[in-house]
């Protein structure tokens, strides 16, 4: 249970840059995906779309770490009860 929460959550934390960005592309702004790292944007003044690898890979990473972290406290509550 605590996987699955956390894993919702980088995946939350992922979606929030999105969600607050959608649509900048048209104004000539930034749509940008990922937190910590951001690993796509779109838009801009001269309109680019960048997407980056390494970025991606610590996103990962960050999740898979943030849902681990939740699953051993989730362990440990369940064990002192």
């Amino acid at each position: 249970m605590g996987f699955i929460a956390g894993l919702a959550l980088a995946i939350i934390l992922n979606l929030v840059p999105y969600m607050r960005t959608r649509g900048a592309y048209q104004t000539d702004g930034l749509e940008v995906i990922g937190f910590p790292m951001v690993f796509r944007s779109l838009g801009g003044f001269t309109y680019a779309l960048d997407f980056f690898w390494p970025a991606l890979a610590v996103d990962i990473l960050f999740a898979t770490a943030l849902a681990f972290t939740g699953g051993l406290v989730f362990c440990k509550l369940q064990m002192t009860k």
